[in-house]
């Protein structure tokens, strides 16, 4: 790859530029990533990037990361730069509600509304749910796009990089990257792992900014206008794609799955969770719901009491409001399986991982979220645990699931799933896991780096994408 630098006062010239690269890293392609997220933050938001960085630079590439991250980690040819978010609207609402001692807004139908996604019922809640929206947009990523795009407008004067790529959640990456390339032709990619201002599914709508009229219609013109700004859009699925392409028919949309970093993970466990362990790790929002899981559960015990007396049991960690784990308790208790089933609440990720690696089923949950796919489909395949995926066929998740071989179950076939627990009672899960293929992005590298190629040798603005 081939691109011309040029020096500018800006830089303090020739000898200034000299100083910022050697010469070994200006004969380097070049990179320049925006994430809020990146390890050690355990956010899976962050986990895309600092994979595929880190195969890039093996590639011959040289990357330099922005992130929120305090205390970044970085890998060879990858540079990391940790840009803190600041203070926002919401930290001093919160500090006045203490203050003041204001009650929780859940009687009102404010915060626990937006939150599940129900409509807020009188004019009041309704008020409250609209400042809430608005509140909630203007905190988004907590103060940090203009932080990051003023540090990455640093390090594109100091590194010239052949191309930029912004990668979200939280969205506030992309507007860091709108600012920072504002007056520049360096070619900027935006990747949108998860949807910004739709499709809409139920998992989507217990954003807040789905419940304020006002927020929803900043967010539509935020989307357009990054859409707009920005050389191409990445996806995580073609499903995705397919619905930006067709609401933005003159921008250039491609998708690249996503994947897991085998050398990050654990192993799996030689000696697992006594009985069928199930784990299941990640937040319980939207239409994400373990209803299926407990109700086939109680089933199988009922049909193999050997498999109950063997200490059969589900471990579920990750956060869930107030309300949905008193729901999720009332159940259990009333299955009756309360010694078969643990709620342990948020942990760190190493745990949550150590979570997954000693158990012999992981469930993933991706009910109501058509056009995407939790991350957490890759990181138990690439471990090596039997997974089973909740959702529907024709979804983007159900789709995926197929191809790599994970046993898919429908939201409400309680039969399907007794029969999953049912293999992995047979044979430890080693039947499920024999059809399943893992994602490492050390394979998507490739890939990757020619997409970035093409698009950092092309000197038009609107580079040929390739549509997959």
């Amino acid at each position: 790859m081939t691109h011309q630098v040029t020096d500018s006062p800006a830089d303090g010239g020739p000898a200034g530029h000299r100083r910022a690269l050697s010469r070994a890293t200006r004969d380097c392609p070049r990179l320049l990533v925006l994430s809020y997220h990146f390890p050690p933050d355990p956010a899976m938001g962050g986990m895309r990037w600092a994979g595929l960085t880190k195969y890039l630079a093996q590639l011959g590439w040289r990357v330099w990361v922005v992130t929120a991250a305090p205390g970044p980690e970085a890998a060879d040819g990858v540079s990391v730069e940790s840009c803190p978010p600041g203070r926002t609207l919401s930290d001093l609402y919160r500090r006045c509600r203490a203050v003041f001692r204001t009650p929780a807004a859940g009687a009102y139908g404010t915060v626990e509304d937006i939150t599940e996604g129900r409509e807020p019922a009188g004019r009041l809640a309704k008020l409250r749910a609209e400042g809430a929206g608005v509140l909630a947009l203007l905190s988004e990523g907590r103060g940090w796009a203009l932080r990051a795009a003023l540090r990455a407008r640093r390090v594109i004067r100091r590194v010239r990089p052949h191309v930029i790529v912004s990668s979200s959640p939280p969205v506030a990456a992309h507007l860091a990257a709108w600012l920072a390339t504002r007056g520049l032709e360096i070619p900027w990619l935006a990747d949108l792992r998860d949807p910004w201002a739709g499709p809409v599914s139920r998992g989507f709508r217990a954003h807040p900014f789905m419940r304020s009229r006002l927020a929803w219609a900043a967010t539509v013109r935020l989307e357009r206008l990054v859409v707009g700004a920005a050389t191409g859009i990445i996806t995580t699925t073609r499903e995705l794609a397919t619905v930006l392409h067709a609401r933005y028919p003159r921008s250039t949309v491609t998708w690249l799955r996503n994947g897991a970093d085998r050398d990050c993970l654990p192993d799996r466990s030689e000696s697992p969770c006594a009985g069928v362990g199930i784990a299941h790790v990640g937040a319980l929002y939207g239409g994400r719901s373990l209803s299926l899981v407990l109700r086939a559960l109680r089933l199988f015990l009922e049909r193999h009491p050997e498999a109950a007396a063997d200490g059969t049991r589900l471990r579920s960690a990750g956060y869930a409001d107030a309300a949905r784990t008193a729901a999720l308790q009332h159940e259990i208790t009333a299955l009756q399986l309360e010694r078969h089933v643990e709620l342990l609440g948020v942990i760190s990720r190493a745990a949550a991982l150590d979570l997954v690696a000693s158990s012999r089923l992981v469930v993933v949950l991706a009910q109501d979220q058509e056009p995407q796919i939790p991350g957490k489909l890759y990181e138990g395949l690439a471990i090596g645990v039997a997974t089973v995926a909740i959702t529907t066929p024709d979804s983007a998740t159900g789709r995926e699931a197929s191809r790599l071989g994970v046993a898919v179950v429908e939201p409400n076939d309680v039969e399907a799933m007794v029969a999953v627990l049912e293999a992995v009672w047979s044979d430890g899960g080693v039947g499920l896991r024999r059809r399943q293929t893992a994602v490492d992005y050390r394979d998507l590298a490739a890939s990757v780096s020619s997409l970035l190629g093409a698009v950092a040798v092309t000197p038009s603005h609107r580079p040929p994408l390739r549509r997959q």
